[in-house]
């Protein structure tokens, strides 16, 4: 079903053509707020979250603009979505978030399938402040972002995923870790700043060893 966001925030701020795509039992588990200059309008705000099982808690504030939002698994997921300057968000299915801010602006996200977030995990997807060349007087920091996780991706508690980043297929984020830089895929990368500090390495969702489908993410070096 598709519902209007303009009935789901109170106050003056005009939202037009805001939709919402999902069944009404996930819609009781979103919460939409504007933030930033409540003067602005916003236009064209999409948010789809086809599982009608979909599990978690999400809040989505809205800065001027628009935005889009795409949720393509069930969760649980709780997290933090900020809007700002035309951002888009896309998450695969099978993807757990236990607790993360996801700070969207003037950038692109795409986290992909089976990731595991843990808690307190900040994505920073642009600067959000203008940083001035005083020579020239230009602003060096206007252009569009952008950062891909992919799938089968296990991120630390309190780890932050700073602009233009690629986290490989099948890689392990440590707690705690500030990345700024590409993670290869299939490795460990931990530390402020994030380097690798083991390689030819994965994970598995249950302690004793990793499901059939989890192997598939592996590579084809895997001796299982």
């Amino acid at each position: 079903m598709d519902f209007d966001i303009a009935d789901l925030v109170s106050g003056p701020t005009p939202l037009e053509n805001c939709v919402v795509h999902c069944s009404e039992a996930v819609l009781k588990r979103l919460r939409f707020a504007v933030h930033g200059r409540a003067d602005l309008p916003r236009r064209n705000y999409r948010v789809s979250i086809p599982d009608p099982e979909f599990r978690g808690k999400v809040s989505i504030l809205m800065g001027p603009g628009s935005g889009e939002i795409e949720l393509g698994g069930r969760g649980p997921m709780v997290a933090d979505f900020r809007m700002w300057r035309d951002a888009t968000v896309r998450i695969g299915e099978k993807t757990t978030i236990n607790g993360a801010r996801i700070v969207a602006d003037n950038a692109d996200i795409v986290i992909g399938r089976d990731n595991l977030w843990s808690d307190e995990i900040i994505v920073q997807s642009n600067d959000q402040h203008g940083i001035v060349d005083l020579k020239t007087g230009q602003v060096k920091n206007t252009h569009r972002r952008r950062t891909r996780i992919g799938d089968h991706v296990w991120v630390g508690r309190r780890t932050v995923l700073m602009p233009d980043l690629v986290v490989g297929d099948g890689a392990v984020v440590a707690a705690g870790a500030i990345v700024t830089r590409e993670v290869p895929p299939r490795c460990i990368a931990g530390g402020n700043p994030a380097r690798v500090i083991s390689e030819d390495t994965s994970w598995s969702r249950q302690p004793g060893g990793p499901s059939p489908a989890e192997t598939g993410y592996y590579g084809e070096d895997w001796p299982g």
